[in-house]
């Protein structure tokens, strides 16, 4: 009695092997069949031995695939449901839009990394501009060191001394005087009789005034 060896059924075409049968077919060779189709024969290859992550990101990967299945003779439709029921079996997601995904974070983060020192890099010029300009309107330091307030004297003359910035210009009723490198100045005056009001005021090139007012009196 004859002993019963089972045949092995063959194992379903996967779809890379579809397509690698198919040009097969054809007596194309895989250079020949980039050439006709103007697709790059690393895509081409890249189908058939189904290594997806190779391909273009998004529809152009998929593009290539359908364009290669007409071009083969196969149906696209049947090839992309092939590729759906492959990815389902096998419990992958679609290559081609997980490859999209990855990229799209790649390209996003280094936007926001770039757009976070874009805003900083403002702030800290719109602070330095704001402290500048306070900085050059803001009214020069005065302090009047003599005569004290409300003085009583029998001079006919004083002496007003005082400190200021050094790059500020200072009047005393008006007439300019001069300040030192550190910005001490001092100023004779004639007094009158009765009650003398001194105005000093010291200003910088754009800022506001700083005033400060003395009254002597002249017995």
């Amino acid at each position: 009695m004859t002993a019963f060896t089972p045949k092995k059924l063959p194992l379903e075409e996967t779809l890379g092997e579809k397509l690698r049968q198919a040009r097969r077919l054809k007596n194309l060779r895989l250079e020949e069949a980039a050439q006709k189709t103007k697709i790059r024969g690393e895509y081409l290859m890249a189908l058939e031995d189904e290594r997806f992550d190779r391909l273009p990101a998004g529809v152009y990967g998929k593009n290539f695939l359908k364009e290669y299945a007409t071009f083969l003779g196969l149906d696209p439709n049947q090839i992309m449901r092939d590729l759906e029921h492959e990815l389902a079996f096998t419990a992958k997601d679609d290559p081609f839009s997980q490859k999209v995904v990855k990229k799209n974070k790649f390209i996003i983060f280094p936007k926001i990394i770039r757009n976070i020192f874009i805003f900083l890099a403002i702030a800290v010029c719109f602070i330095y501009l704001m402290f500048y300009f306070k900085r050059i309107v803001t009214p020069p330091e005065l302090i009047i060191t003599e005569p004290a307030d409300n003085l009583m004297t029998t001079a006919s003359s004083f002496t007003i001394k005082g400190q200021t910035e050094k790059e500020a210009e200072v009047t005393i009723n008006g007439e300019v005087v001069l300040n030192n490198t550190a910005g001490n100045f001092f100023q004779l005056i004639n007094l009158k009789k009765g009650q003398n009001n001194i105005v000093i005021k010291a200003k910088k090139k754009y800022s506001r005034e700083e005033t400060v007012t003395r009254q002597i009196l002249v017995d």
